[in-house]
């Protein structure tokens, strides 16, 4: 039985919305009547419930009026269900109260019996303040705490701040704080002083389904102070997957969550730490502030592999993804990483290895949304996209993965990647020939280009007697060793030729006629290619990017004569020789002293690429996904050898001078270079073999 007295003069109203919470209505009912300090009202609203609801709840307000006489009563039972709309509850609530303050005490939650007592104690100490929550316990279906404390959730900001009471001037609490997030986590923790202008802000909140409590709060403390107490007074019972607080669409709330944002960053001209803040918390549930990727087109989830920085393969991922974006359909990238990452830091990693992205990040494979396509892109995520629930599934294909492995259980994975049946859209003219042949799959593919607004002759670069090689031993289809073993050869015959590695982090140490450059940005790789009189790059698979972008800098190139390049490369532009380091050695040797050859080479190479602009793959790969997105099947195009000529072969034998050293020391060995380029599969097997191992 609550005491007739209380210690501050003032009234409180307890509003409880219910809507088929039968199991739960009584003991909330209780939690209130025990309070230590005596409620005056108690209002109770049924959403027109289909359980047995109201009359569990009439028949408690027969012995509510016999044991609590004090207590003013109210049932309000609507005829039909508002839809959901929690606001025209609570709108129906506040019209009902005559108390100084009220508390919206939702009908499945709890309470410790001096929730409202300390409630009150802070209304009485801080006469200003308006709004009054704490912490919370979490419960489950039947009443047992799962966790002691939500100020974990509330603390985004890593402060410690909802570890001890505070009391707080309104509009600041929503400048640093509200207007970035929402730490107070549940409507059932919060004490509200009744004042004027509460049932149009509550009108308001109607526009959210999700975020509507956050402006609310936001709202109210325009008009006074807020005060907490971090004792977990309130009891929030987590229901499981299926209930109404679970299955909101996740989208739904990063849309609502900018809107509260941005009207709070308009109304307080907020800096730039809090700026930032907000951007934090959008993108570390998941999203950009990316307006354009609003999918008006159709809208694709693309699942990607782990990355590091110089992934010529994620590259191109992340462009076709900018430029689907601007046509106006929404991009969702999920990345499945080893270490565990926020959003946030994959989106920052990718933006600084690979400059601008516009889409939206996601962590694990798990889609958050309903899709019009989605694109595996890579072996390991095949699988994944086989089982999604989707209208169409593809593969971006850039590479026969199965030759990135020696035979074994790694190579027999990728190659069953092609065994699920996604057709795909691939890069350059092989690869559909070779996956339609031996895979049986409907490929077609994409222009090889280069961006000619950043890969271009240089007027004013002086040309070095110097080789440029794209350097990555990690990568064993780029035969590092073998070039390597070519340019010692080179070297041997002209010693005064200098060498730029470049593609990977830097290790070891070299002559002073090497120079390792590590990974470079597009524009100094473009400075390279200008100031080099060959470009070597080799590629045992699909071939790579990087060729056609030296090119179109006017850099002659020698790469490797296998039937991977032969649709792709142009005659005259590059000069593909045998697989043998005498062969690249020539081929390079006989760039280099025939000015005119070099001339030519670089010239034609220009020449090609000036119709295979970087937009020409964005738009032809546009086009196939409009013809998907439009439900039409795409005409397989026929694969022509565009490289004609037989290989480069030096019949001569080249020596090598052995004091002549281009090989570096390295500071670490082949394996560990190996280990650190390993996919993802690969990783954990290894880390369960050392598990069980040691090894």
């Amino acid at each position: 039985m609550q005491s007739e007295e209380n210690c501050t003069g003032k009234t409180i109203a307890a509003i409880v919305p219910n809507y088929n919470y039968s199991d739960f209505i009584l003991e909330r009912i209780d939690s209130i009547l025990s309070q230590t300090y005596p409620i005056n009202e108690l209002i109770i609203l049924d959403d027109a419930s289909t359980d047995d609801s109201v009359s569990v709840i009439e028949e408690k307000i027969l012995s509510i009026r016999k044991d609590y006489p004090s207590v003013r009563v109210k049932f309000v039972k609507n005829k039909e269900n508002s839809g959901g709309c929690v606001f025209s509850q609570w709108q129906k609530g506040l019209r009902e109260v005559q108390s100084d303050y009220f508390w919206i005490a939702e009908a499945d939650d709890s309470a410790n019996k001096h929730f409202i007592e300390i409630a009150m104690q802070k209304f009485k100490e801080y006469p200003s303040a308006v709004l009054f929550y704490s912490d919370s316990k979490r419960i489950d279906q039947k009443g047992r705490v799962i966790s002691e404390t939500c100020s974990d959730w509330a603390d985004m900001w890593g402060e410690g701040r909802w570890n001890s009471d505070f009391y707080n001037d309104g509009k600041d609490e929503v400048i640093n704080y509200l207007g970035e997030t929402n730490p107070i986590l549940n409507v059932s923790s919060v004490v509200w002083k009744k004042t004027g202008g509460l049932m149009k802000i509550f009108d308001e909140a109607k526009d959210y389904k999700v975020a509507g409590d956050w402006y609310i709060y936001t709202r109210v403390l325009e008009h006074g102070d807020v005060a907490y107490s971090a004792k977990p007074l309130n009891y929030y019972r987590k229901h499981n997957k299926g209930s109404a607080s679970t299955v909101v669409k996740f989208l739904t709330e990063y849309k609502e969550i900018v809107m509260v944002q941005e009207r709070v960053a308009k109304k307080y001209k907020l800096n730039r730490d809090n700026i930032e803040w907000q951007k934090y918390r959008r993108r570390g549930m998941g999203a950009t502030e990316n307006k354009k990727n609003n999918g008006k087109r159709g809208k694709i989830a693309w699942l990607v592999p782990d990355f590091n920085a110089g992934s010529g393969g994620h590259r191109t991922i992340f462009q076709n993804i900018n430029y689907l974006i601007d046509l106006g359909y929404k991009c969702d990238m999920y990345v499945k990483t080893l270490k565990p990452m926020l959003p946030v830091e994959i989106f920052d990693n990718v933006k600084k290895w690979y400059g601008e992205f516009k889409g939206d990040v996601f962590n694990d494979y798990e889609l958050i949304d309903e899709y019009d396509i989605v694109f595996a892109t890579g072996w390991e995520t095949v699988e994944y996209a086989a089982k999604m629930n989707c209208k169409e599934k593809l593969y971006f294909i850039q590479d026969y993965e199965p030759w990135f492995f020696p035979m074994g259980q790694d190579y027999l994975a990728a190659d069953e990647s092609y065994k699920y049946g996604l057709n795909g859209i691939s890069i350059g003219n092989w690869l559909p020939a070779k996956l339609r042949k031996e895979h049986n799959l409907n490929v077609n593919a994409f222009s090889f280009g280069a961006d000619l607004d950043k890969y271009k002759r240089l007027k004013d670069t002086k040309k070095e007697d110097a080789i440029c090689f794209i350097f990555q031993p990690g990568k064993p289809r780029r035969c590092a060793d073998l070039g390597l073993k070519a340019l010692q050869m080179v070297r041997t015959a002209r010693p005064q030729t200098k060498v730029y590695l470049f593609g990977s982090k830097k290790m070891g140490t070299y002559v002073e006629e090497v120079e390792h450059l590590g990974i470079l940005s597009v524009e100094e790789c473009n400075e390279l290619y200008n100031k080099c009189k060959v470009g070597l790059c080799f590629s045992a698979s699909n071939p790579s990017r990087i060729p056609f972008e030296m090119m179109a800098a006017g850099l002659p190139v020698v790469d490797l004569h296998l039937e991977n390049n032969l649709y792709d490369f142009p005659e005259g532009g590059c000069l593909l020789a045998e697989p043998r380091a005498e062969s690249i050695a020539g081929a390079i040797l006989k760039i280099l002293d025939d000015d005119d050859l070099r001339k030519k080479m670089s010239k034609k190479g220009e020449a090609f690429m000036k119709k295979f602009p970087l937009t020409r793959g964005f738009e032809e790969f546009g086009e196939m996904v409009e013809r998907i997105i439009d439900g039409k099947k795409l005409e397989q195009k026929e694969c022509v050898r565009m490289y004609k000529s037989d290989a480069f072969v030096e019949i001569g034998k080249l020596e090598v001078d052995e004091d002549m050293e281009i090989c570096f020391k390295p500071e670490k060995t082949a394996d560990q270079i190996w280990r650190e380029n390993l996919t993802i599969p690969q990783r954990i097997y290894l880390k369960i073999r050392y598990i069980l191992t040691g090894r």
